[in-house]
């Protein structure tokens, strides 16, 4: 039975919330009630996945330091580093020079490392630590779920639902080489309605300057049979 079985180790303790109850009562040869009963009391909740970004800065400055600033555990921060082989940082490699604090914030992180000489981990984590916001933010921090609705709808809806500019929508979306499928409600004139059904959607669609789906849903939305040719 699962009260007979050894105690819990620290190390198993430190990997309580890093993965699934499931997966981790197989790594460790546990009852998935065994884990998450021992999670429940130590009071662990499950941790968010690490980004690319979260590893970055492993290793940068002591582990307590970097948990505070990713808003998790120190242990979970010191497990991962010793996970990636990453060497601990109990100290700031070399002091920042006043001219070289009045550049972050300004320019990209990966610009000021060049600059600098400084680390791009070390970068970031002084921008950060600072206060300071990433100039290409833009470029570096779309979620993938944020990037799949561009096109879907308008630059100017994407914006509402992401929480950001409808010019930054739009860079993102060229940038990442997304035709606007959807782009803000047509305008319709008289003249331009007196036209419709008087030649090819596409035709008209180019006179327009607009999509040919807009001239064939306004088309058939007021029941104009489509142009043929003779």
């Amino acid at each position: 039975m699962e009260a007979h079985r050894k105690r819990w180790t620290v190390e198993e303790d430190e990997l309580l919330g890093t993965k699934s109850d499931r997966t981790l009562a197989r790594k460790l040869g546990r009852s998935v009630a065994a884990v998450k009963g021992r999670r429940h009391h130590k009071r662990i909740r499950f941790l968010k996945p690490w980004r690319p970004e979260d590893d970055k800065v492993l290793g940068t400055r002591p582990d307590n330091q970097i948990a505070r600033l990713l808003g998790r555990p120190a242990y979970a921060v010191g497990w991962r580093r010793r996970k990636l082989g990453i060497q601990y940082q109990r100290y700031e490699r070399r002091p920042w020079t006043q001219d070289e604090l009045e550049l972050l914030g300004v320019i990209p992180d990966a610009e000021v490392a060049r600059h600098t000489g400084h680390p791009l981990s070390t970068v970031m984590f002084k921008r950060q630590q600072l206060g300071k916001p990433k100039p290409d933010q833009v470029k570096n921090f779309w979620q993938p779920e944020e990037d799949k609705l561009l096109g879907t709808m308008s630059d100017a809806e994407v914006a509402k639902k992401t929480g950001r500019k409808t010019n930054s929508v739009i860079k993102r979306r060229l940038r990442l080489g997304i035709p606007n499928r959807t782009p803000a409600r047509h305008v319709w004139t008289r003249q331009q309605i007196s036209l419709l059904g008087t030649m090819s959607d596409r035709k008209l669609a180019a006179y327009m300057n607009c999509s040919k789906h807009i001239v064939t849903s306004k088309r058939r939305a007021l029941k104009i049979p489509a142009w043929r040719s003779r």
